[in-house]
């Protein structure tokens, strides 16, 4: 779990903007104790109009998790990374990120330009005493950069030399771990090594996959298709099941010729279309005259949108994850989109979810009007062109006054200033 997040100089972000998780209100479902006496909130909702970077602070974090975990082996590459700020481009990128991985806390600094990292420090808190992870400075392009690691590690001397001798200056020390073969065991980098891996996800889950084969993998197992089965049934959608067919059509042979003669198809995107047993995904839909099946293409966008939302929402509710999704509400009726976040916040422990919207209508739910601190809204600087990012609770707003009306009549930001509806085209 993310305890606190800040960046500089990255995209439409030129001033240094913060995201603080540390609940204030200690509640009992919204907030979970990673720690004795720390309790940070398991929600964070941005907000603010097209164009006013709130998407950006989503890549930011990636971009920090990125920079520990994806090594590289050209030392001409560039450092994965968005570019920086375009008015402040010849000064550097500035991350910090506190989270928790198994119970322990880890603090991360890095400050990057696009070709080479300047400096990175990592500390973690080993039985809660803080301690140096690792520490490296750049010394020059083409030079091993001078770093340093903290004794409670316990490594050898061996494999302080092989990381260092491996660490390109394009690179972080940690993501060195993934592309090389150690003798021995380093249990405390393989140990975050591994939780970034498996508990971090990517903007929107991890790639765009095949919908058919991430159905095909949802029917493997029992545990799952349980939970996709009782979500759909609470969702109200009048689909009971859904199971994974092979298409037996045959295609026309003016179609198959016209799919031979198509230059801007692949040989693998041809053949797959050329198959007479092609995969389907049939959904049985519910009616007072009986059941019936329904192709998953002729589903709507919404329902399409809600089952990949549901795998997200199983790992949340059944492990310690970390999910960033931009425009969560999209193609989602309110009810479902308010049901999706009660079903996290009341089932999940130490999960984190963070999401960008424009549905202001949650800014009218108690939950938000109670936990303000929850929420951020994001609007851009008309003398700076760059992202500013402000906290519910810093408003000093009135307990009994509303987010949703105070949005509404501008005292919150976050909103397109839009002007006459009346358009003179001369």
């Amino acid at each position: 779990m993310i305890r606190d997040f800040w960046v500089e100089n990255y995209l439409s972000i030129r001033d240094r903007q913060e995201l603080d998780f540390v609940s204030k209100t200690q509640d009992e479902f919204l907030s979970y104790e990673i720690s004795k006496g720390v309790f940070l909130n398991k929600l964070g909702i941005l907000y603010g109009a097209n164009a006013s970077g709130k998407s950006n602070m989503l890549y930011a974090i990636q971009n920090i998790f990125d920079l520990l975990y994806r090594s590289q082996t050209d030392i001409t590459d560039k450092v994965k990374t968005a570019p920086p700020f375009e008015l402040t481009k010849e000064k550097p990128i500035k991350m910090h990120i506190s989270f928790y991985a198994e119970a322990v806390r880890y603090d991360y600094d890095v400050e990057y330009f696009p070709d080479y990292i300047v400096r990175e420090e990592l500390y973690y808190y080993p039985n809660n005493s803080k301690a140096l992870f690792y520490e490296r400075k750049f010394k020059n392009k083409g030079v091993q950069a001078d770093t340093k690691f903290g004794t409670s590690l316990g490594l050898k001397a061996e494999t302080q030399k092989t990381l260092i001798e491996n660490t390109l200056n394009n690179h972080s020390v940690l993501s060195t771990y993934r592309k090389v073969a150690f003798k021995e065991d380093i249990q405390p980098i393989a140990k975050l090594f591994s939780w970034i891996e498996h508990h971090v996800h990517e903007i929107n889950g991890d790639g765009n996959r095949n919908f058919i084969e991430e159905v095909k993998d949802i029917c493997k197992d029992t545990k799952l298709i349980n939970f996709y089965r009782l979500m759909l049934r609470k969702a109200d959608l009048n689909i009971s099941d859904f199971q994974v067919v092979k298409s037996l059509d045959s295609i026309p042979q003016k179609l198959r010729q016209m799919i031979m003669e198509d230059d801007e198809l692949t040989e693998k995107a041809k053949k797959r279309m050329l198959e007479d047993d092609r995969e389907d995904i049939l959904f049985v839909n519910q009616s007072a005259d009986g059941n019936f099946n329904i192709p998953w293409r002729l589903q709507s966008q919404g329902t399409i949108r809600y089952l990949k939302l549901l795998h997200f929402l199983y790992d949340l509710i059944t492990g310690s994850h970390l999910y960033l999704l931009d425009e969560l509400d999209e193609d989602l009726h309110y009810d479902l989109l308010t049901y999706f976040l009660n079903v996290f916040i009341y089932n999940s422990e130490s999960s984190q979810l963070m999401f960008t919207s424009q549905e202001i209508s949650l800014l009218s739910e108690d939950l938000l009007n109670e936990h303000r601190e929850i929420v951020w809204f994001v609007e851009k600087s008309h003398e700076t062109a760059s992202s500013e990012y402000s906290r519910g609770d810093s408003f000093g707003l009135h307990k009994n006054l509303s987010l949703y009306n105070s949005y509404k009549i501008g005292r919150l930001g976050a909103k397109p200033e839009l002007g006459s509806y009346f358009i003179d085209l001369e």
